[in-house]
């Protein structure tokens, strides 16, 4: 599973359905309803600013950091921002 966010989206992949991009009020709902929110920031970046909650997985980890962070039962929304 790959989940590659544009800049600053926020995408989120349910079974069988492909990863779309939702606003901040869905990502609070998600979050408040029990889904996992996963930052896949570089290390430094995570440490300097994260949103509250947030899992760090960084990118380069994404495939095998998901099976070994992750609640398989609960939905994930992953998260990236890059101001460049």
């Amino acid at each position: 599973m790959h989940l590659i966010p544009a800049r600053g989206d926020v995408m989120r992949r349910t079974e069988g359905i492909l990863p779309t991009t939702i606003g901040r009020d869905d990502v609070q709902r998600l979050v408040a309803e029990g889904a996992q929110l996963v930052e896949v920031l570089p290390k430094k970046e995570f440490d300097e600013q994260h949103l509250r909650g947030a899992i760090h997985i960084p990118l380069r980890r994404i495939d095998t950091g998901v099976r070994a962070s992750l609640a398989p039962e609960r939905p994930v929304v992953v998260y990236c921002w890059d101001s460049a």
